[in-house]
């Protein structure tokens, strides 16, 4: 999904944005869980700060965003079924 479609989707109903947290300062946008905004057709939009992405987002989008984080742990201890 696009930056423009997000926002028409927006207007529409609401959106689950999630700013999901990657290693080191690489963060990505997943909406309604499972769909990533893109740059283009193969790339995803990469955010190298949570004001970057704000910025980004605009500010009606941005309030509705939720921060994901996950450590090395999450690996360990919730291992995938």
């Amino acid at each position: 999904m696009y930056l423009k479609e997000l926002k028409k989707a927006a207007q529409r109903a609401p959106v689950t944005v999630q700013l999901i947290s990657h290693e080191g300062d690489i963060y990505l946008c997943q909406i309604n869980g499972s769909e990533l905004l893109k740059l283009d057709h193969k790339t995803p939009k990469i955010f190298h700060s949570i004001s970057e992405a704000k910025d980004f987002l605009g500010k009606d989008i941005a309030a509705q965003m939720e921060l994901i984080t996950s450590a090395a742990y999450d690996e360990m201890i919730f291992p995938a079924s």
